[in-house]
């Protein structure tokens, strides 16, 4: 917004304008470039603000928005446009006759959508059965990743240019960035692309890339050994040919290798597929395992893997590293655990649901029928037993003999990435269609790795405010209540878990540290016990466990403490309270908070009631 576009505003309001820095809290950050439409702000709590005047201007098109938001931040899940800029201020309302107090006027900009991103015209949605939230997907063939709205309106993409070929998404982290790979390296990376962490070199990592609930990184990574050349081989070959199998490797933070497993150390070479023997030709190496997934189970404490070319799907105790058993073609076993045929090969990423159950892709490549299906299977590890819980089988177009995935989404119904076919589709348990996308780019063929749907692309979305946070931002501070400070964590985000705060003092010295849990899309009230801190300046840090990198910070001077029912400020609750408290009600006068005695923001003759009755009680 331009500054006379601006002053024309205000002047429509008859405000006078006070402008102020609201500090590094604030989001977006001023001049920030976004690669998405989907904006979290947030600002820095104004001393007695009641609520805030959220005002947005869009440069290019002229189009503005206004909300009274009644805390100190606010989520736009749309109204937000592709190669715009963007101006945005708050004002402060007191709830009186007072001047609002305004902040300077801050900017952004939102990048052109690539012209690579592909139409997303052919889409069906029935609005009953579909469950709400974004879709995001990596569109392999084009090199890159992005998110779509119910609408199939692109709301998100990973420039592809910032990679050496590409970022192929596999996974939406709780913390708000993502997960994926391109050939040989694993990255997690926030929205703009910014990578948070990397992978070291020197590891041919393919097909997959997680992040765990323990923050450790998992990745698959190719190794070859020359071995013997099964009697399927070609005369000609020699009698040892170079295998190729896999490790699944874990690394901590920093990119330490902590854990390993290898297909050559646990499955004997006379497990084979002898079709990709039958098919070797001795120019390269023997594609014997071609793992493509790997999960790791928080709640067994296993590692489950999908082994593409046996058609196994193999659990793995992780702290012994066992094999504990493979589950799925047994032509290939020596030792068989599950002597079931479930007709299901080349499978693509399993996963372990709530349940307990086996969720993955079949993508039934080299069967009979070739048509793709999801599978939702249980297991009795007591007598192997397994039973097919749920089954949707995709139809012919629809077949694809690579890539794909899963997901089993909040109201039940399951999104399923149909890989090469370039179709997303989420279906209910019923196998009625709720959503169904067909990726259309005219001559040029589309598919997608993977895709998941989620609320928004904010799971970490709060901020921070004090109650009795009152003065002015020349001199504010906060008056506690009893001795207790209250502060709420205002949480827009649709991820929940556990907060950290620490309450600390000028040396910056923790004076209290502890925990409260955070529901989604809810406000959390964190009563503080000052009693005992003197007037000073302090700083209160609040992080998400599973996010430190997401710390807010807010520094504030505290007064004396508030005691209800205290108005002469003597200490005690006694008749003179009662009198001042009645003749400042009459007078209608409720400049002493400490009469506020249930909390209602008023002073009445229920806080007369309550008082006398406190005194009663001592």
């Amino acid at each position: 917004m331009e500054l006379n576009s601006y002053m024309s505003y205000m002047k429509k309001i008859v405000l006078l304008v006070i402008c102020t820095s609201l500090g590094a809290e604030m989001l977006p950050e001023n001049g920030a470039i976004l690669n998405y439409t989907q904006v979290f702000f947030r600002w820095s709590q104004i001393p007695s603000a009641e609520s805030y005047q959220f005002s947005l201007n869009n440069m290019v098109t002229g189009e503005e928005l206004d909300l009274n938001v009644p805390q100190n931040s606010t989520l736009l899940t749309d109204f937000l446009d592709w190669n715009s800029s963007y101006t945005w201020f708050i004002c402060a309302l007191f709830g009186d006759d007072s001047t609002p107090f305004c902040s300077e006027i801050y900017s952004f900009d939102i990048n052109p959508l690539p012209d690579y991103f592909p139409s997303t015209d052919n889409l069906f949605i029935d609005e009953t059965l579909y469950q709400d939230g974004v879709t995001v997907m990596d569109i392999e063939s084009l090199n890159f990743s992005g998110g779509l709205n119910r609408f199939g309106i692109p709301i998100w993409f990973v420039d592809k240019n910032l990679f050496d070929i590409r970022f192929t998404f596999t996974h939406f982290l709780p913390n708000g960035n993502v997960i994926g790979f391109e050939p040989n390296k694993g990255y997690e990376i926030d929205l703009n692309g910014n990578r948070i962490f990397e992978t070291p070199d020197g590891y041919s990592l393919h097909h997959d890339f997680i992040k765990t609930s323990k923050s450790t990184y998992f990745l698959i990574s190719a190794t070859i050994e020359d071995q013997y050349c099964p009697e399927e081989c070609n005369p000609n070959l020699p009698d040892e040919i170079p295998w190729q199998g896999d490790i699944f490797r874990e690394f901590d933070q920093d990119g330490n290798e902590i854990w390993s497993w290898n297909t050559f150390d646990y499955y004997d070479l006379t497990e084979y597929n002898p079709y990709y023997v039958e098919i070797y030709t001795g120019n390269f190496e023997m594609d014997w395992t071609h793992s493509n997934s790997v999960f790791f189970d928080e709640n067994t404490e296993s590692v489950f893997v999908s082994i593409r070319n046996l058609s196994w799907i193999t659990k793995i105790d992780y702290a012994s590293k066992d094999l504990i058993w493979n589950l799925g073609e047994t032509d290939f076993m020596n030792e068989i655990y599950f002597d079931v045929d479930l007709n299901f090969s080349q499978q693509h990423s399993v996963q372990v649901l709530d349940n307990g159950n086996l969720l993955f892709f079949d993508n039934h490549r080299y069967l009979t029928p070739e048509l793709s299906r999801c599978m939702e299977l249980s297991y009795d590890e007591t007598d192997y037993s397994v039973e097919i819980v749920w089954e949707h089988q995709l139809p012919e177009n629809m077949f694809s003999g690579s890539r794909g995935e899963c997901d089993r989404l909040e109201n039940g119904n399951t999104l399923i990435t149909a890989g090469r076919s370039g179709h997303i589709l989420e279906v209910t348990p019923d196998h009625e269609i709720a959503w169904h996308l067909e990726f259309d780019n005219g001559e040029v063929f589309t598919s997608s790795y993977r895709s998941e749907r989620i609320p928004n692309l904010h799971p970490i979305a709060f901020s921070l405010s004090i109650d009795e946070y009152t003065g002015d931002v020349q001199e504010a501070f906060v008056e506690p209540v009893n001795g207790m400070m209250t502060v709420n964590i205002h949480n827009s985000g649709w991820g929940e878990g556990w907060y950290i705060y620490s309450l600390q003092d000028a040396p910056e010295e923790a004076i209290i540290s502890d925990s409260i849990f955070v529901q989604p899309f809810e406000n959390a009230l964190l009563n503080i016990d000052v009693s005992n801190l003197p007037p000073s300046t302090y700083s209160l840090a609040v992080y998400p466990n599973h996010a430190p990198e997401r710390l807010q910070t807010f520094d504030f001077s505290l007064h004396g403490a508030i005691f209800l029912g205290d108005m002469n400020g003597d200490g005690a609750l006694n008749v003179l309270d009662v009198v001042i408290l009645a003749n400042l009600v009459l007078a209608g006068n409720d400049s002493n908070v400490a009469g506020d005695i249930n909390q209602d923001g008023n002073q009445n003759i229920l806080d007369i009631v309550s008082l006398v009755n406190l005194i009663l009680e001592t």
